[in-house]
């Protein structure tokens, strides 16, 4: 409807009111405005026609000489143009002569609208626009003239695409219904098969488990244990054969169920350190952990017995669960011994094992915690099976031949009932693996109105719908059986019809920026506020501002005021219009994502009294202005104090209704509704400091938002320009049709569309550089400000101190001395680590440690890591190390901020030391004691990365390696010479000359001889060493897995031992083992044996072997694997050990049986796969503290030290709820090369200075993946760790912080503690991280979450979270949409000027003032961050050092071209979908991405958007806009065009390579068969269909593109529009010539040439269409006169009508009807692309050329990337082939979960030999064999022999 009303107003009457007028009615219409005048504004109007004359006179005559010399200039004309010239002076002259002021008025105006102007113009009014198309008086409006015709016909289209969308979107809802009713109603129940009974005796199990209790468990050791073993097992095994469930699951939850006990055992015994009573442990930790297990679960029970309809008793006692028959626990074991709290206990053991054991099985039914609320509170309630068990009746079977009946009849329906709402089935794919088959039309995303979790989740949250909605299948409800009858009614619960996606959806998530702005409109609520005050703020009430009436008797009237009144106080009143138009707005988003279920609801009485009072209020404050305009008239005509007192009550009145209207908008919109959970309580101090930062932010925003204010409404006066604010009603209806008046207004809405685009821009920088000082500020704040003693302190000297008081609190000083007896020998075992991990040599050992004192040189085998308990100093006599020494303020000033002591050459242990030393300084809480330490689980998720590296990746030189061989063929089409590659280990050595000298020195000190011998003569065993050696420096799984496996397990036994040295060293180590373990999450370690299916699978089991056997008392590993059962697969999750038997199975390598095996409802993968891969292992984790980390990572034992501080962080509360996430600082090991350092600075900075203040004070830190350590027990109520929704949850870490945050809990972030992590480090991987991330929020945006983050958080958190999150990716669009309209200003202005000159200020005044400050801002906003951290750690010079290498390395470049990347891929996948898992790869990239790859990928996100910026700049060449502005803008289209030829490796090695690149793009252009890869056509139809998922509505509403058309075509009728010409009317619209001859063809196709080849003879095709349209440029181009204006116009066209074809193509409407359309469309979509795909190929392929012609260009490019001179190596002929050292080596091609995937090129590692390895083939057995070699060492320490926290051990 506004598109409408904008078309009707604006363009239509610049067409539709043509008359002709002579000179006599044109003179009365003109003077028939000049009634009642002064003679002061009589002279106004002669001055202002004169001097227009006198303008238009010196121009024209000017232009006119130069036309004279065009012979076809007849005499005719030269007369006319004489006489016309000669009788506008003379007219002009007497007005001057005349003393009567109005005759003198007349004649000027005859002057210039009838002399010059030809009664085309008349310029008699006193205000903007002084000129307006002459209309006579009795003429009446028409839209009879053809361009009338044809404009009211495209806003008939226009309106009928609108009214067709609406429809569409009313059928698909319809459709979603139907199709939901008819899954909803099968012919009978399904038949799901289960075994008959428990396949195991429940004695016999109960025995089992509680021999684990009293043998395995260190529960044993304390009071009780056996009696509160007996009761505990007796409950699971009675439980087992009560419901059925499976033996495996039940075993592995009854172990879980110890982990939590004993780690909560701890806790509570942490809490009384002094004297510690374990009588009665067992019974207060079972309270402890029933209350934090089971905390969700009692609300929720708490909520449904509320419900009187749920009819949901309460028990007096244990609940009957079944009729279970079980041991309760003896009040003996209670502390007060009563038979309440035994009867309390004994129920909290039972809810606990029900829902242990119902979580267990539940498989994907976990990501829906409600859901198993629901089925543990029937199973709970439920009085005993009867007769044929809860189940029914069912045939026998052998054990192992059909599922758990439990699993069967409960969990599997609501699987299958999640499956078949997305998939339509699993089949085998090529590889033999599972894939999922998607249902037609779900590709690209979930359609808005199908279910996922979240809202069969809600479902179970509200009982009205649980009691209603959940039927049987004979029709009845569930819940009118008897409650403790409902659980084995369960079976037989009609799922599809009960949780029907239609029926029960909540949210629609729909793909367009409307779903985005119903989930945020209170931020651009507070901008507009901002905005329209800024803008009231700088208007001035000047008489040009006030409407003149054409008689003094309306001179007060309504109708002759400015629309936003006189004065400032009722001009601020208008601001309150933004409430109803804002209202209006938000209540079309929610309407549009609102379901069908939730409007159902909806529609009563109640409601629709509260719509009524919601929307008077929302329309209040119009009436209340309407009130204050009428008073402020009367005021103005009688200034009296009654009228004046009238005026400040309804100011008064209209400011309070505003102010209410904006708070329930601003402040507290979300309904009761909105939230299903409460938050968590904000401290008024806290609450204070948020609204104080925004306040500053946007006050500085605000201050600057004036400036542009300011200018716009200057450069607006000056340039004559409309005010809509400042016309009267009576002036708008007497010109709206009057097409002078409308291009005024277009022009005013393109330059204040700008600075509003502007000014919303740049509020993401200003937050930025709020965190900024924030951030620096918290660092004082947290050591309680003593800022001078922070800048000036020796941290590194006060490590002993500091250590001694946070890290050993509990153990004895030294005399006189503030050092822990213990710190010495700690110290030197810390050191000791260092060097085994080759940070250091030998010799350089005695400035660090304690040991002989000081400078002693020390060998590796005198700080052997053999364990054996520490001994004490105690008092003895030992010398602090050098290290330690106290320095002075000259010596502290240089180590801190300008250098390092020379002794510490390894960068790495420099910052190890350094960040040890600065997290010593910060707040910790009092650690845990040992032995009473919690329970923690590192997570770690694997797919296909790379665990060790072999000799074959490191160095291969065999004589077949195709990276020597001559005449390769690149792509397959023609030969490329290039720069041969050295070998990856001789990289690695010169990268770590350091680490690998130590590591030689080691080495030799152990018998083994490598340095100085070549790589050909080394031995396998030593080729053994070197590999481990190296996969320590790359990003490999064994990196990570040994570092955490070695760091924590040491630190942890270390601190036992010191806290507990009575504890024998077998004694630590179990204690230590039941406390921590690591569970890696191997989603395919089970297809690694079948060789079928994997390539290379049995190097990934090696390696695997190879790991459990050096780090198997800490890790497990879990898995997924499938079997052939009965009725098709069966899926398992299982999990093995060390101590797992390997065994042979037919086909397949050997492998380890498991110890636990979990059978599943289903193929698991129903997501990405990382979310179902964690889903699958988290059953296996043990302990109450999950880790998250990433294959990438690794872990530091000196920061492992603080584990139990870090631990000790969620003892703390908040709201009475402890932290469920915990965040910690990382460390970038991968700072290689100028991209690796760019990712490097840009992760420092995110991970310290932004994550300190998102923590603290702004509340916005939600989940990031890693290394976050979470409590499980919250994770486990809210559905996991992460979600897993296909689409939606692709960035799936971060909603368990989202949820969190929903449900009330909170996250915390510290830096004492950190971890290492690797970052991608090659410009493609990096920028398909990027992709991804950016892909993952825009669905993200879309979400129920962030609905709920926008109606329920408070504002300032609200904005916190918004920036940090999706408001930094929505930012990025606004500056990519503000630099678009930037240049379109430019060049609209630049273009108009040319009518008149002074058009030119504004842009130029706009550029000037504004654009070189937001590009600036956004440049240095990912940059500042970075100066002040570094800064604040390493001083002035380092802070210097980093910002010089930052722009060394294009970092203005590079932050551009990413920006622009991000918001491509968020626009589109909020637009059209098509979020996806995008692997990348973490190795160092040295492969050349050929010109046609580089195409595909960035000529829709970067090239085109780049070109039309330069064209529009080019257009735009008349407005000066300053140097900065062509800076910034030439910079902008630099890095959109140029970036990735600048950082893709060897991109300018060899001016044949460029040449063969072209070559190659050319033939991809031209090919017409092949997929993406190959065909430029292939991959253009591809970018249309993927706008399936679109809406036409958005395309035309709100639509940038179409103001645009609209704007340029007001331009063109401006100027001199022959209305008589038919030429003419073809420069208004798209090429016709070239529509017609694809409709020619598709219509030839169709019905006379069937066999005709649409797209064949495209090139051709693009031919003719350059031809054609060129050819109809120059024939419209002389009817309008004007060559670019009517360029510009067909351009936007063009595009707009590219959209509309690509919206027809993707959604075929019509069908077959239609088809010809479609057809054609499409013919001249790809067309018209080809032509421009063309040009734009050629312009990037002559600057790829142009540098490769460069002399030295090769040398000086591998220097910028890679930050080294390449080596002098002779060229030959060949190719080299890409490698990923740290990417999948599997040669799969399958994302995690499951999906096929395309070829992709994977980025290889830098200097890497480039052959692929030679498939091994020796069998699992005689690899596992040679892993011995690798493990002796590891295995030794496993028998105390050596440590088992080695590096190089293995």
């Amino acid at each position: 409807a506004a598109a409408l009303l904008l078309l009707l107003l604006g363009v239509a009457p610049c067409a539709g009111h043509v008359h002709v007028f002579d000179s006599v009615r044109t003179a009365k219409t003109c003077t028939m405005w000049m009634e009642d005048l002064t003679a002061d504004q009589y002279h106004q109007i002669r001055k202002n026609n004169c001097d227009k004359t006198v303008g238009r006179v010196a121009r024209a005559t000017e232009e006119f000489e130069v036309a004279k010399q065009n012979p076809k200039v007849s005499d005719a004309q030269k007369e006319d143009w004489t006489s016309r010239v000669s009788n506008a002076t003379k007219l002009c002259d007497r007005a001057y002569t005349t003393s009567n002021s109005r005759e003198a008025a007349t004649l000027a105006v005859e002057a210039f609208g009838t002399a010059i102007m030809q009664n085309h113009l008349c310029c008699t009014r006193l205000r903007p626009p002084f000129c307006t198309v002459p209309v006579h008086q009795d003429s009446q409006m028409t839209f009879r003239s053809p361009a009338g015709i044809l404009l009211s016909a495209g806003a008939l289209l226009m309106l009928v695409m609108l009214v067709s969308s609406a429809i569409d979107s009313c059928i698909k809802r319809r459709q979603a219904d139907e199709r939901g009713q008819a899954e909803a109603t099968p012919d009978e129940p399904p038949h799901t098969a289960g075994a008959a009974g428990p396949l195991m005796d429940a004695t016999t199990l109960t025995l089992e488990l509680q021999n684990d209790w009293i043998r395995a468990s260190p529960l044993r050791a304390l009071p009780g244990a056996k009696r509160m073993a007996a009761s505990s097992a007796s409950l699971f095994g009675s439980l087992f054969a009560t419901f059925e469930f499976q033996k495996d699951s039940v075993r592995n939850q009854y172990e879980h169920l110890l982990s939590l006990w004993r780690s909560h055992v701890a806790t509570v015994a942490d809490r009384s350190l002094d004297d510690v009573d374990e009588s009665f442990l067992l019974a207060q930790a079972l309270d402890d952990l029933h209350c934090e297990l089971l905390e969700g679960f009692l609300k929720w029970r708490e909520k449904f017995r509320g419900y009187d309809d749920s009819k949901m008793p309460e028990f007096e006692g244990p609940p009957p669960a079944g009729g279970v028959q079980w041991e309760h626990i003896d009040r003996a074991l209670c502390p007060t011994r009563e038979h309440e709290e035994a009867t309390e206990r004994s129920t909290q053991l039972v809810e606990i094992a029900v829902y242990l054991l119902v979580w267990g099985e539940a498989g994907n039914v976990r990501f829906m915690p409600e859901v198993v609320y629901f089925i543990t509170e029937l199973a709970l309630s439920s009085s005993g099976p009867g007769g044929p068990g809860f189940y029914g009746a069912a045939e026998p079977v052998a054990p192992g031949g059909r599922s758990g009946r439990f699993l069967a009849r409960v969990i599997r329906p609501l699987y299958s009932l999640v499956f078949d709402e997305w998939y339509e089935r699993v089949e085998i794919n090529e590889k033999g693996g599972d894939k999922k088959v998607l249902i037609k039309g779900f590709e690209r995303f979930l359609l808005p109105d199908v279910a996922n979790y979240d809202d069969w989740n809600e479902f179970f949250c509200d009982p009205h719908q649980v009691v209603e909605g959940i039927i049987l299948w004979d029709g009845r409800g569930l819940f009118e059986e008897e409650h403790s009858d409902r659980f084995a009614a369960l079976s037989n619960v009609h799922w599809r019809a009960s949780l029907k996606g239609s029926q029960i959806k909540t949210h629609r998530e729909c793909h367009s920026m409307m779903g985005v702005f119903a989930a945020t409109h209170r931020v651009w609520f507070l901008h507009a506020l901002f905005f329209f005050v800024s803008v009231i703020l700088v208007v001035e009430d000047t008489p040009a501002n006030i409407p003149v009436p054409p008689s003094s008797a309306e001179a007060h009237s309504w109708r002759w005021r400015p629309l936003m009144g006189v004065g400032q106080l009722v001009r601020l009143s208008a601001v309150g219009l933004l409430v109803p138009v804002h209202a209006a707005l938000w209540a079309l988003a929610r309407l549009e994502t609102t379901s069908n279920n939730i409007l159902t609801r909806s529609c009563t009485c109640l409601f629709f009294l509260e719509s009524l009072c919601w929307t008077a209020l929302w329309l209040a404050p119009i009436a209340t202005f309407a009130f204050v305009r009428i008073c402020a008239g009367q005021e103005e005509a009688n200034p009296s104090k009654l009228n004046q007192g009238n005026l400040y009550t309804a100011l008064a009145v209209h400011h309070a209704v505003t102010f209410l209207g904006v708070f329930f908008l601003l402040l507290a919109p979300a309904k009761k509704a909105d939230r299903l959970f409460q938050l968590t309580a904000v401290p008024l101090r806290l609450r204070v400091i948020r609204y104080l930062f925004w306040f500053c932010v946007m006050v500085i925003k605000f201050l600057l938002g004036l400036t542009i204010s300011a200018a716009v409404w200057n450069a607006s006066a000056n340039m004559e320009f409309i005010n809509i604010g400042r016309e009267a009603p009576e002036e708008i209806l007497g010109l709206w049709r009057n097409s002078n008046w409308s291009a005024n207004m277009y022009t005013w809405l393109i330059l204040w569309l700008t600075a509003w685009w502007l000014f919303i821009s740049d509020t993401a920088m200003w937050f930025q550089a709020g965190c900024m000082f924030l951030g620096v500020g918290i660092v004082f704040v947290q050591r309680s400000c003593f800022c001078c003693q922070f800048i000036l302190e020796d941290a590194l000297q006060k490590i002993p101190k500091r250590m001694s008081k946070f890290v050993f609190p509990y153990t004895k000083m030294l005399r006189g001395e503030e050092i822990s007896e213990y710190f010495p020998a700690l110290w030197d075992r810390v050191v000791a680590y260092m060097r085994y991990e080759d940070k250091c040599e030998s010799d350089g050992l005695g400035s660090l440690s304690f040991h002989r004192g000081r400078g002693a040189g020390l060998t590796w085998e005198k700080l052997s890591l053999k364990t054996h308990p520490l001994q004490a100093t105690h008092g003895r006599d030992y010398t602090m190390p050098d290290f330690f020494e106290h320095l002075t303020l000259p010596e502290v000033t240089w180590r801190n901020y300008c250098g390092w002591p020379k002794s510490l050459a390894n960068e790495d242990l420099k910052w190890r030391l350094y960040a040890l030393a600065r997290g010593l300084g910060l707040p910790m809480p009092r650690p845990f004691r040992a032995p009473y330490i919690p329970g923690i689980t590192v997570m770690i998720p694997h797919y296909g990365e790379t665990i060790i590296l072999s000799k074959s990746e490191l160095y291969d030189i065999g004589a077949n390696d195709q990276s020597r061989r001559s005449h390769v063929q690149l792509g397959g089409l023609c030969k490329v010479p290039v720069r041969e590659m050295v070998p990856l280990i001789d990289w690695l050595r010169n990268r770590y000359q350091d680490e690998y000298r130590a590591f030689v020195n080691r080495m030799q000190a152990r018998g083994m001889h490598i340095g100085g011998v070549a790589w050909d003569d080394l031995q396998e065993h030593q080729w053994d060493k070197i590999c481990v050696w190296a996969s320590m420096r790359m990003q490999t799984l064994w990196r990570t897995v040994e570092g955490f496996c070695s760091a924590y397990s040491r630190a942890l036994e270390l601190l036992v031992e010191v806290q507990e040295p009575g504890l024998t060293k077998k004694q630590c180590h179990e204690l230590v083992r039941g406390k921590f373990q690591v569970v890696l999450a191997m989603q395919r370690y089970a297809q690694f044996s079948d060789p079928s299916k994997v390539k290379d699978g049995h190097r990934h089991l090696a390696a695997a072997e190879a790991m459990l056997a050096a780090f198997g008392p800490w890790m497990k590993i879990a898995f997924i694997e499938d079997e052939d059962g009965e009725n098709g697969k069966r899926y398992f999750a299982s999990v093995i050990d060390a101590d797992c038997p390997i065994e042979q199975r037919p086909g397949k390598l050997p492998s380890r049986r498991p110890r636990y095996r979990v059978e599943l409802p289903g193929f698991p993968i129903l997501g990405h796969g990382k979310s179902d891969n964690q889903n699958c292992a988290v059953v296996f984790t043990r302990g109450e503290i999950l880790q998250m980390i990433d294959a990438n990572q690794e872990a530091y034992f000196e920061s492992a030290l603080f584990l139990p501080l870090a631990l000790k962080e969620f003892e703390s509360t908040r709201g009475g709820r402890r932290p469920g996430i915990l965040g910690f600082r990382e460390h970038i090991f991968s700072a290689v090369g100028s991209l690796g350092r760019l990712a490097a600075d840009s992760e420092f900075a995110f991970g310290t200075l932004i994550q300190r203040t998102m923590d603290w004070p702004l509340d916005a830190r939600l989940h990031y993946g890693h290394p976050d350590m979470m409590d499980k027990l919250q994770m486990l109520q809210q559905g996991g760790v992460s979600k897993a929704t296909r689409g939606l949850n692709l960035s799936e870490d971060v909603f368990a912080g989202m949820d969190l945050t929903l449900r009330g809990g909170w996250t915390a972030y510290r830096e004492y503690f950190h971890v290492g992590k690797g970052r991608d480090m090659g410009f493609m991987s990096s920028l398909s991280f990027y992709a991804k991330v950016s892909m993952g929020n825009g669905e993200q945006a879309l979400t129920r979450q962030w609905m709920r983050f926008g109606l329920s958080l408070p504002l300032a958190r609200l904005l916190g979270i918004f920036y940090m999150h999706v408001g930094f990716f929505l930012n990025q669009c606004l500056v990519n949409w503000s630099t678009k309209a930037f240049a379109f200003t430019v060049a609209f202005f630049s273009l108009t000027s040319r009518q008149d000159p002074d058009f030119k200020f504004p842009a130029a005044i706009l550029a000037s003032n504004y654009f070189g400050i937001l590009y600036l801002a956004f440049v240095l906003s990912s940059m500042w961050p970075l100066l002040f951290e570094v800064y604040v750690e390493h001083g002035l010079i380092a802070s210097l050092r980093s910002l010089g290498s930052s722009f060394l390395a294009l970092s203005p470049v590079f932050s551009t071209f990413q920006g622009k990347l991000m918001a491509f891929y968020f626009e589109s996948t909020v637009n059209y979908g098509g979020a996806q898992y995008i692997p990348t790869g973490r190795g160092l990239a040295t492969s050349r991405e050929p010109l046609s790859k580089l195409f595909q990928c960035f000529s829709n996100s970067h090239f085109h958007d780049g070109l039309e910026v330069a064209v529009l700049l080019c257009l735009g060449t008349e407005v000066k806009c300053g140097v900065a502005f062509y800076i910034c803008m030439g910079l902008t289209v630099f890095s959109w065009m140029c970036a990735p030829f600048i950082f893709n490796p060897h991109q300018f090695d060899d001016l044949s390579v460029s040449l063969q690149d072209v070559r190659l793009w050319a033939r991809w252009i031209c090919a017409t068969e092949g997929g993406e890869e190959t065909s430029w056509e292939a991959w253009s139809i591809r970018q249309q269909e993927v706008k399936q998922g679109s809406s036409l509505v958005w395309l035309f509403l709100p639509s940038s593109r179409w103001l645009a058309v609209i704007c340029t075509g007001t331009l063109l009728i401006q100027k001199d529009f022959d209305w008589a010409s038919l030429e003419a009317y073809f420069s208004l619209f798209p090429p016709l010539a070239h529509a017609a001859l694809c409709a020619l063809l598709a219509f030839l196709r169709h019905f006379c040439w069937p066999s005709l080849p649409l797209c064949r003879p495209l090139a051709r095709l693009a031919l003719a269409a350059a031809a054609l349209t060129a050819a109809e440029a120059v024939g419209t181009t002389r009817a309008a006169d004007d060559v670019l204006c009517v360029t510009l116009h067909k351009y936007m066209c063009v595009r707009l009508s590219l959209d509309l074809c690509d919206w027809i193509v993707a959604h075929r409407p019509g069908g077959c009807a239609l088809a010809v359309l479609h057809d054609a469309c499409r013919l001249w979509a790809l067309s018209l692309r080809l032509v421009r795909d063309v040009a734009l190929g050629l312009l990037l392929s002559s600057f790829c050329v142009a540098v490769a012609l460069i002399p030295g260009i090769s040398r000086l490019h591998v220097l910028f990337l890679f930050r080294a001179l390449p080596r002098q190596e002779t060229r030959i002929e060949g190719c080299a082939r890409e490698a990923s050292v740290s990417t999948d080596r599997l040669g799969e091609s399958f994302y995690p979960d499951g999906t096929a995937r395309g070829s992709q090129r994977l980025l290889a590692d830098f200097l890497q030999p480039t052959a692929q390895p030679a498939r091994d083939q020796r069998s699992l057995l005689h690899r596992i064999s040679t892993v011995g070699s690798l493990v002796s060492s590891a295995t030794d320490s496993q028998r105390g022999q050596e440590a088992s926290c080695s590096r190089g051990a293995v």
